[in-house]
């Protein structure tokens, strides 16, 4: 068995490092806690059939992630007694008008072949929209997915940390200083990657989401995911309560204090897509969200001893699980679903 020194402590560095230390290595993580972590403001959709992106590498990624959702929830709940909130209650995506629903669902619903875990696709009209979500605008058609999901962030994040502590890691919560470190370092530092001086470059973005309560006596729960027009969607918390997202704003700055601006926008959004609720604010949540090139994660080595997975963004809760799945078995000289090649392009 090998030694591993993983620096950062997030979404992408535990599941790597819970992979690894079930497989049997000697791992040590490294992780600050620095505010604004993408993980713990992230709304956690795992959906990732219904993207527009059209990169390939991107979306294997991606859809291996939903593909072992299932069965990587099972395991590490059962291993730790932490819930990680992860549900399957669908996913609605809605569209301005019926010539574009026509074209969303054809555009969807091709993928289901390659991808049967999406379950059922069918088209929702207007007036059956809410059947399925009550407190949602019935303005506009969706598209169902009933493969989609959601996953809470931090709670994922707490039972990776209890897995690997299980499987025998060690987690230190302090800065990391490279004169520490054994075996092979793997850097998953997120946003403050610019502290490495390792390449690729990773940005980030500044990313706000707006949480809120719906006050209304009958409480409702167990509602799908909605992807709302644009780059817009809204999840739910608990019976009555959503978060709606979220803003992009590339930036240097690792400010975690929300803007009033964006308090604004994403309130206003909100009463737009629940227009007969009256609606309470909880709070709003910032996340810094790291980027590479063309906005593809970078998976491999940057040198003979170090290694980097990184820019994974906002599908960093998507991908993560899988990728420690992978990341393990690549470092570990076993078949690999993923090839690596893919992500490493340096």
């Amino acid at each position: 068995m090998s030694a591993y020194t993983i620096a950062g402590g997030g979404i992408a560095g535990a599941s790597i490092g819970y992979h690894l230390a079930k497989a049997g290595h000697t791992v040590t993580i490294y992780d600050r806690g620095d505010t604004g972590q993408a993980t713990a403001a992230s709304a956690g959709i795992i959906c990732p059939w219904v993207s527009q992106k059209r990169n390939k590498n991107w979306y294997r990624l991606v859809t291996a992630g939903a593909r072992y959702y299932p069965e990587f929830v099972k395991t590490i709940e059962a291993e730790t007694g932490v819930s990680t909130g992860y549900k399957r209650e669908g996913a609605l995506c809605l569209f301005k008008d019926d010539t574009v629903l026509e074209k969303g669902y054809n555009r969807i619903y091709s993928k289901k072949e390659n991808a049967p875990e999406m379950g059922e696709v069918y088209k929702v009209q207007r007036e059956d929209v809410k059947n399925m979500h009550p407190h949602l605008t019935d303005l506009y058609p969706g598209v169902y997915v009933e493969g989609g999901g959601q996953i809470e962030g931090a709670n994922l994040l707490k039972a990776l940390k209890a897995g690997f502590l299980h499987h025998g890691g060690t987690w230190i919560n302090e800065d990391f200083d490279r004169s520490k470190s054994a075996g092979l370092l793997i850097y998953t530092s997120g946003a403050w990657a610019i502290e490495q001086g390792y390449q690729p470059e990773i940005r980030h973005q500044r990313s706000e989401v707006f949480h809120f309560e719906v006050k209304e006596t009958v409480k409702i729960s167990d509602t799908p995911v909605v992807m709302a027009l644009g780059p817009i969607y809204l999840v739910e918390l608990g019976a009555n309560q959503y978060a709606i997202g979220t803003t992009h704003e590339v930036t240097e700055s690792f400010s975690t204090e929300p803007s009033q601006e964006n308090y604004e926008y994403l309130k206003g959004l909100a009463q737009r897509y629940f227009p007969d609720s009256e609606i309470e604010d909880i709070n709003m949540m910032v996340g810094l969200k790291p980027f590479a090139r063309d906005y593809m994660p970078y998976i491999g080595y940057v040198e003979d001893n170090v290694f980097v997975a990184n820019g994974l963004g906002s599908t960093g809760l998507t991908a993560s699980p899988v990728l420690g799945r992978e990341v393990a078995k690549f470092l570990n000289n076993e078949e690999t679903e993923l090839n690596f090649d893919d992500y490493s392009y340096l």
